[in-house]
């Protein structure tokens, strides 16, 4: 009892107990596993400010100079001092009991100790603007409490003077409070040191590096956290110089033109843009610039972002060899909302004393691209990269690993709106934090490639309008890259009802026919009329989407992307036709012998081109040429000009839900009378035609939907801005959410064969779709369980299972937070879990999950589904 001041209180509102304090030292900031108080709150702000310098020591100098690193070490340390307050202290009943107190006596006091740090630094950091220093040290849980906070009921002047005392003692030790304000409020040096604080915080509670329980002085605790460092792999990356083409990339025996000039181009960080058609090498382009800023000590490391998981997964194969080239056994990770569900490792968890919350955290960090974005190397979705400037949980720490790496996107187009603006915010937030960027596309207006290097004004190079072509925000000229040899293309407009047989006939004759649908249910009905009049014996006909299951959706990608793509002795003898959405679009390597395609945007319909004769082979008999067919909407060209606006969308069918109808009319406008394309001469031409300002005597119903479309990309850029402002937004971290705008929620639909035990309150034994038995219970999370049952989940829109979505169990809403509903395939119908209702959705192995079109009609339920009615993507 002798380590207690007790004094008088100095109002009659401030209730006596209130002024009871502690020495700091005497202050707990971690328990041990059986409850008791552990290391003192002193210990652990050093240990966080050590593991900050270290980490601070092996950023680039050019990271360094222009990030303050040195203020986020200070600030690391600085981080807990909030705990040196009644409202954290009596949350150890161990610890109120060893000095005669109890809950009760700081009642009312403030239990979250982030905010009293922030308000501790806050005090110290008087002017104005240096208020957001203190925010971020408020910020190191993941989320802003704001960028001030009022008055505390943090016990008082006693307790305030014992952190004041904590913090001098630190700034002795860790160097001074910023004496400047950072350039603005949402910068590159705000958010790295916000980043620095979360990650050192992270590795300073590691409690198996440091013990709760036991009390370390610097040295050791120096000691210990550089073993930490090298065990999970904070070290520089040591890159060797002087290795060639062949030595990169020894599967391949010459680069092509766009690979030799990238090679010599890209000597210094910037912003690179690479525009080429599609199967140019653009990828190993890209992997050799960033090995040239590697091997010169200008880049940390490499992220590779791609569109979607499925050309992430195919890519990371491609860059993990590259890597195992340069950096043996540094490993290659592979970053996306579902890369957890490869993982073998049990994901590191806290469940004392039942508390599931803790669970839930634990599964989200270990197990989700939060962390993985710190590694020196991985490939994975743009998403990852874009939740870095999306208002979400530890968005920081997304672009604290990405400060000073090599960020390479992947198939950027110009038809973008909500993610263009996000794109074009991640581009130069990256820029501010060292990092170099590599932005490869085949389909890129002039305008949308300025707009990506920062340029302003008009566009007054003549070799602006060349074709491949590389450009630079550090090289004064774009560089033109000799083209490939030219691929004449024929286009050929069809109606629906010719397609069907006309694909059979050419399957028939051996071809490898592509079908990309724009919706997931007219892929399905295609794919039905085509196995419907296929002939026995006929031509393989096979559907791919993104409402299989996803240990269904794996076999069918690995299968067709494998007999599709290089190798000619796996391709299908007697032909074929693969009936896909957009999952088939781009960055996969499919070789069909003819494309048939639904409209869509010119740079959409470009990248689906690239799928067509993408590799030198003997073609089957009669396929002398690559052939496209494009369906036709129902307009003539004399409908196209009279037609009212509402008619133009109706012939455009449900594509006009997925892409604005103003975009599909001026495409169509200037493919319909094409007979040929020539790649890669005609790319240019026609995109710019397709983006280009409208003539004057656009007909009134175009005008009518191009101000839709500008009201539109209007609405979605304030939205994107809106969404990147964390400190007026807070929103859940989920790939695809945030970072692509979708008016359609989903829910999840778990598929199982059998249930062999089922209670609402305490879980389930069941056996999965893929075969596997899966056993839940209430209040426990299982790895292992978790990815059984997402190998089992399907997306579909939420508004057609809205109905049952409510009845799913706790236990079992643990495994998606977007909501799960529980089904039992019964024949092919989908019946609901307990009690054998049927939802209305039914699947088949081949066909995915089906959505029957009377429910898609139901009034009660459309009402819910606003103007959409599938899936937009996928």
């Amino acid at each position: 009892m002798h380590d207690i001041a007790r004094t008088q209180p100095y109002t009659q509102v401030m209730d006596a107990l209130m002024a009871i304090h502690i020495k700091h030292e005497k202050c707990w900031a971690k328990t041990t596993p059986n409850g008791h108080p552990g290391i003192s709150i002193e210990q652990h702000c050093r240990t966080a400010g050590i593991v900050a310098g270290l980490l601070a020591s092996q950023a680039p100098c050019w990271v360094k100079d222009t990030l303050n690193v040195h203020i986020g070490i200070i600030l690391a340390a600085l981080h807990d001092v909030g705990k040196v307050s009644p409202g954290f202290q009596k949350k150890c009943s161990v610890w109120l009991k060893r000095f005669g107190l109890t809950a009760a006596e700081f009642a009312g006091t403030e239990e979250d100790h982030a905010k009293v740090s922030q308000k501790t630094a806050q005090d110290f950091l008087t002017e104005d603007n240096w208020r957001f220093w203190a925010a971020i040290v408020g910020a190191h849980h993941g989320k802003l409490k704001g960028d001030r906070l009022s008055s505390l009921c943090d016990g008082g002047e006693a307790w305030a003077a014992e952190r004041r005392r904590l913090v001098e003692t630190l700034v002795r030790e860790f160097g001074p409070l910023p004496d400047q304000p950072p350039p603005n409020f949402n910068c590159g040096a705000l958010w790295f040191n916000a980043g620095l604080i979360a990650v050192a915080d992270w590795l300073a509670s590691d409690e198996n590096t440091f013990p709760p329980s036991k009390e370390l002085d610097a040295t050791t605790i120096r000691e210990r956290a550089e073993r930490q460092l090298a065990r999970i792999g904070f070290q520089p990356i040591s890159c060797p110089a002087g290795k060639t083409f062949a030595d990169l990339f020894p599967s391949t025996p010459t680069p092509y033109p766009l690979q030799t000039l990238m090679a010599q181009a890209v000597r210094h960080p910037g912003v690179y843009v690479v525009e080429a058609a599609m199967g140019c090498g653009k990828t190993e382009a890209a992997l050799i610039a960033a090995y040239n800023l590697l091997a010169s000590g200008q880049a940390t490391g490499i992220y590779f972002a791609l569109p979607t998981q499925v050309t992430s997964n195919r890519i990371h194969k491609r860059v993990a060899a590259f890597i195992e080239q340069l950096a043996p056994g540094a490993g290659t990770r592979l970053i996306h909302g579902n890369s957890w569900l490869v993982e073998s490792a049990q994901p590191l968890t806290d469940s004392r004393n039942g508390d599931t919350t803790k669970v839930r955290t634990g599964r989200d960090w270990f197990a989700s691209p939060r962390r993985a974005l710190l590694a020196p190397f991985g490939v994975g979705t743009v998403d990852q990269a874009l939740l870095g400037v999306v208002a979400v949980k530890h968005f920081f720490v997304r672009q604290f690993g990405l400060a000073g790496k090599v960020v390479i996107l992947d198939e950027v187009h110009s038809y973008d709106l909500y993610t263009g603006t996000l794109l074009d915010q991640l581009v130069t937030r990256l820029r501010e934090l060292g990092a170099t960027v590599i932005i490869l596309s085949a389909t890129l207006t002039a305008a949308r490639r300025r707009k990506l290097l920062g340029q302003t004004g008009a566009d007054t190079n003549a070799l602006d309008s060349a074709y491949p072509l590389i450009s630079a925000s550090v090289i004064s000229k774009p560089l033109p890259v000799t083209p490939d040899p030219p691929k004449t293309i024929q286009i050929r407009f069809k109606t629906a009802a010719k397609l069907i047989d006309a694909a059979l006939e050419s399957a028939q004759r051996g071809q490898c026919v592509l079908w990309i649908r724009n919706t997931v249910n007219d892929a399905q009905e295609t794919y039905r009329q085509l196995c419907g009049q296929n002939r026995v014996g006929g031509p393989e006909i096979a559907l791919l989407h993104a409402r299989f299951p996803q240990f269904r959706r794996e076999q069918l990608e690995n299968d067709w992307l494998e007999r599709l793509g290089k190798d000619q002795t796996k391709r299908p003898t007697n032909g074929c036709v693969l009936v896909s959405t957009q999952i088939a679009e781009q960055s996969v390597d499919i070789d069909a012998d003819l494309l048939i395609t639904d409209l869509s945007p010119t740079d959409m319909l470009l990248q689906r081109l690239g799928r067509l004769w993408r590799h030198p082979r003997p073609r089957p008999v009669g396929c002398n040429t690559p052939k496209t067919w494009i369906a036709s909407p129902a307009l003539d060209a004399c409908g196209l000009r009279t037609a009212t606006a509402a008619e133009i969308k109706a012939a455009f069918g449900k594509s006009a839900k997925v892409y604005a109808p103003y975009v599909l009319l001026r495409t169509f406008d200037l493919w319909r009378e094409r007979t040929t394309l020539t790649l890669p001469a005609d790319i240019r031409p026609i995109l710019e035609a397709t983006y280009t300002e409208p003539p004057e005597d656009e007909p009134s119903a175009w005008r009518d939907l191009r101000k839709e479309l500008e009201t539109r990309k209007e609405k979605l850029r304030h939205a994107a801005i809106a969404n990147s402002n964390p400190w007026q937004v807070a929103l859940d971290d989920e790939e695809g959410v945030q970072t692509r705008w979708n008016s359609l929620p989903t829910a999840s639909v778990l598929l199982m064969r059998k249930v062999f035990a089922w209670d609402k309150r305490t879980g389930a034994r069941m056996e999965l779709l893929h075969g596997e038995h899966c056993n839940l219970s209430g209040g426990v999370f299982d790895h292992a369980a978790a990815q059984a049952i997402h190998r089992n989940l399907v997306k579909v829109p939420r508004w057609c299972v809205m109905r049952h979505i409510d009845s799913t169990p706790a236990w079992l809403r643990e495994y998606d937070r977007g909501g799960i509903l529980a089904c039992k395939l019964c024949d092919e119908k989908l019946v609901l879990l307990p009690d054998g209702a049927e939802s209305g959705l039914t699947y088949r192995n081949d066909l995915g999950v089906v959505i029957p079109p009377w429910q898609a009609g139901t009034a009660d339920l459309r009402r819910h589904a606003k103007e959409d009615d599938d899936e937009s993507y996928d």
